[in-house]
């Protein structure tokens, strides 16, 4: 991989996240050692605390991303306590019509901390859930336990095909770079791909195929 110098990382992180209007990047400080980035300060919400993660991972040059950032809500603004942001998460899960059935997901607050568990039948339920959970007002980190019980099981050849054809489809993935393997409905992912956004694209593809239960995502940036 190319090595990028680390003043010239910091720099285009700093920019990226002045970018990005949804960061509030004014309390965000940036530390570069090598290829990891660490990001530390505060945020007044969950979801700009996530959004400073993924825009650090987009920069050219960053392998890994430490968060050490907290959310530090705006003073005097009132917030739900765990019950009303329970009930809050619980409601939007119901409302949402790619979550088939949101009575199977398990939802507990914590001090603001979101506990999801329970069963859905694909990863995209799973996904929803958890950006649901993300952008709930009072949330300061969620953990997600949901596991996957696919509606029919497929065959793992026929899993890693529409793996394999969703790459050749894709603007960003080189399907000959990365390998995949399925037993059980697991996808392993080996291979070199250029970037994290690549990487991220291959890992998030392979996640949303039908039938798939996880992805044990061993790609490397090089």
């Amino acid at each position: 991989m190319t090595t990028f110098p680390e003043e010239i990382i910091k720099r285009d992180i700093v920019e990226q996240l002045v970018w990005d209007n949804s960061v509030n990047a004014n309390d965000i400080h940036v530390e570069v050692q090598g290829n990891t980035v660490q990001l530390k300060g505060t945020v007044p919400n969950y979801t700009a605390k996530l959004a400073a993660e993924r825009n650090a991972y987009k920069v050219q040059g960053v392998l890994n991303v430490e968060s050490y950032i907290s959310v530090a809500f705006p003073p005097h603004s009132t917030l739900p306590d765990d019950d009303e942001i329970t009930e809050n998460i619980k409601n939007m899960l119901a409302w949402n019509n790619k979550i088939k059935n949101a009575g199977n997901i398990s939802v507990e607050t914590n001090k603001g901390v979101v506990t999801l568990s329970g069963r859905v039948t694909g990863n995209w339920e799973n996904y929803e859930a958890a950006e649901i959970a993300n952008a709930t007002r009072g949330v300061v980190d969620v953990v997600n336990k949901i596991s996957i019980r696919p509606v029919k099981t497929l065959h793992d050849l026929d899993i890693e095909k529409d793996i394999r054809k969703a790459y050749k489809r894709s603007i960003l993935i080189d399907e000959n770079k990365i390998e995949i393997n399925v037993k059980e409905s697991i996808v392993y992912l080996t291979g070199t791909v250029a970037n994290h956004v690549i990487k991220n694209e291959a890992y998030k593809t392979a996640l949303h195929t039908s039938g798939v239960i996880d992805v044990i995502d061993n790609v490397t940036i090089k």
